[in-house]
């Protein structure tokens, strides 16, 4: 069961800003000066970073690492958060897509929701957080998973009939949206 009590949120002074566990983000929006709207990989965080403006366009979901330099990603400066209101318009159209990427390259946080996930009152478990999960849908979904769980999201949506990573991103990019949503995923799973 997914613990629901909020946590506190660490923008207060003296305390460490959630970002510094971050070292990767995807592109959102690039633009030709460098500048790049962005997603951060484990917190999904909406961040501002620079790269250099050397005439290469980056597509959205290019990985970008602004700690130390990887294999795997081009290196980028992390000028800091953005909010979703001053995102563009193409990294508005994008940020499904990108956060559903993130959760398929990272099933860990996808699966620990779909298995984990509990009853929120009597009434309404978490899987009726994610649209187009009703009452009976959520208890058959519950019924399936059993006592093992998924290990894998493909195994997930074939039993259940979904598109597991989808449901979920389109429920992040809802809280990104509007933060104030409640219960928010975003805090109890992804940034816990």
């Amino acid at each position: 069961m997914i613990d629901m009590q909020p946590r506190a949120n660490p923008t207060s002074p003296g305390e460490p800003s959630p970002l510094d566990d971050e070292t990767h983000a995807r592109v959102l929006d690039y633009q030709n000066s460098g500048l790049i709207q962005g997603i951060t990989e484990k917190g999904l965080y909406l961040v501002k970073l620079r790269a250099s403006a050397d005439g290469r366009t980056h597509s959205p979901g290019t990985r970008f690492s602004f700690r130390e330099p990887t294999e795997d990603s081009e290196q980028a400066a992390l000028l800091g958060p953005t909010r979703h209101r001053d995102l563009s318009s193409m990294a508005h159209n994008e940020l499904h897509e990108v956060v559903k990427s993130i959760l398929t390259d990272n099933p860990d946080v996808c699966l620990s929701f779909y298995n984990r996930a509990g009853s929120l009152t009597l009434k309404m478990h978490a899987f009726q957080l994610l649209p187009g999960i009703g009452k009976s849908k959520a208890i058959s979904m519950v019924e399936i998973r059993g006592r093992t769980g998924w290990e894998t999201i493909p195994a997930l949506d074939e039993s259940c009939q979904i598109d597991a990573a989808d449901l979920l991103a389109n429920r992040l990019c809802q809280e990104l949206e509007d933060p104030h949503m409640t219960p928010n995923l975003l805090d109890l799973l992804i940034r816990a």
